[in-house]
Order: C-alpha cells, then structure tokens, then sequence
C-alpha cells in the first residue's frame, strides 16, 4: 500500500514498510528522517489535493504527492 491510496485517512497510523519510485524521492525521503520500521500519523491534507502532512516522531512533514507515492505503508 501506498501513502497516496484512497484508503489512508486522517487520524491513522502507518509503518512504513520500504521505498519505491524515482532515486531522486527516494534519497530526499530518507535525508528528510523517513525510515523503514518508522510509525507515522496521517494529520490531513492541504486543499485542493495538496501536500500531505505526516508526524512521526516529533516531527512534521508535508509530502508532496510525488514523494509520497513513493512510500510503503502497512496500517499499525
């Protein structure tokens, strides 16, 4: 499952289980703190399909759409 999926809701939680895509959003995801093992909180989405923001940790991100279908997720 992807981060991007119609079935992520705001409010759940996810372990991120891998990357996939692009090297490029692959390298930023992981300079940005993202790693495999890691639990994060879906906290919503900017309008019109914008930026997703994610919490893990005590930390916040907003991910663009590209960088998120990049992640792999299994619901926690």
């Amino acid at each position: 499952m992807k981060l991007t999926d119609s079935s992520v809701k705001t409010g759940q939680s996810f372990e991120i289980t891998g990357f996939d895509g692009d090297e490029l959003y692959r390298e930023r995801l992981h300079e940005m703190g993202l790693r495999k093992g890691m639990l994060l909180t879906i906290l919503g989405r900017a309008p019109f399909n914008g930026p997703l923001l994610v919490r893990f940790h005590t930390s916040f991100l907003a991910l663009r759409n590209e960088e998120a279908a990049c992640t792999l997720i299994k619901p926690k």
